[in-house]
C-alpha cells in the first residue's frame, strides 16, 4: 500500500516544480520586510498540497466497487498530473546528461507500463478481485511517482 510519507515526498516534489517560478523574484532569503523568505514559503505550500494529495490517495483507498467509474476518473486524472510532471522533469534533466534522461526515460516507461497495466485490471476487475485490483492501481501510481522523483528505494 501507498505510505502516506512517500506520497507526501512524491507530492513535494511535483509541487516544487509548480510552485517554484510563482515564487521566483518575490524576495530573497535577506528580506527583512516581514515576510516569510521564498524558501519557506514554497515549504510551507508544498507541505499544505503534500498533506491534501495524501489525504486524496487515502481517499482513494475508500472506493467501493459500485464506485469504480469514479476511482478508474481519478487514477486516470492522477496519471495526466503524473504525465505532465514527467515531461517537466525530462526537460530539466537534459541540461544534466544524457544518462540521466535515459536513466529516468527508462524508470518512466516501466512505471508508465505498470500503471497502464493496472488500470486495464482496474477496468475489468469484479466485485471480488476490487480490493487486490485497487490495491494494485494505487501501487503503480507510487511506483510512477518514485520513478519521475528518482526515488526508486523510498519506502
Amino acid at each position: 500500500m501507498l505510505s502516506k510519507n512517500m506520497l507526501m515526498i512524491g507530492t513535494v516534489l511535483m509541487t516544487m516544480g509548480v510552485a517554484v517560478p510563482a515564487y521566483a523574484g518575490s524576495g530573497s532569503a535577506t528580506d527583512t520586510s516581514g515576510t516569510m523568505t521564498t524558501d519557506d514559503a514554497v515549504k510551507s505550500d508544498a507541505n499544505k498540497l503534500g498533506d491534501k494529495i495524501a489525504t486524496q490517495y487515502e481517499k482513494a483507498k475508500d472506493f467501493t466497487f459500485e464506485q469504480k467509474e469514479d476511482f478508474l476518473a481519478w487514477v486516470n486524472e492522477k496519471s495526466d498530473q503524473l504525465g505532465d510532471q514527467y515531461d517537466d522533469v525530462s526537460a530539466r534533466v537534459q541540461d544534466d546528461s544524457e544518462d540521466a534522461v535515459d536513466e529516468l526515460a527508462e524508470a518512466w516507461d516501466s512505471a508508465s507500463d505498470e500503471l497502464s497495466n493496472a488500470m486495464s485490471s482496474a477496468k475489468d476487475a469484479s466485485a471480488d478481485t476490487w480490493e487486490d485490483v485497487k490495491r494494485d492501481t494505487l501501487d503503480a501510481l507510487e511506483s510512477a511517482q518514485k520513478a519521475i522523483s528518482g526515488d526508486q528505494a523510498a519506502e
